[in-house]
């Protein structure tokens, strides 16, 4: 029997984003620790720069429906 999937788990070394639209319906990346993340066009930019941050790491990606915020400061 196969062992169970273990969760992705966002570390310094392996960043965990989530993807999704902010207030005013902009697509948005946000790296969880703050440390990264930007405005894009769409959710296929907002996906592929995600992606190449993380290295396309299983489950280092998530898509969120509730507004996201990106702190600039």
């Amino acid at each position: 029997m196969p062992a169970a999937p273990v969760p992705a788990i966002a570390t310094p070394a392996r960043p965990h984003f989530a993807i999704g639209r902010d207030r005013d319906g902009h697509w948005i990346a946000v790296e969880t620790h703050g440390r990264g993340g930007g405005y894009f066009r769409s959710r296929d930019d907002a996906l592929h720069y995600a992606r190449a941050e993380t290295g396309s790491f299983a489950g280092a990606v998530t898509f969120r429906e509730q507004p996201l915020a990106l702190r600039l400061s």
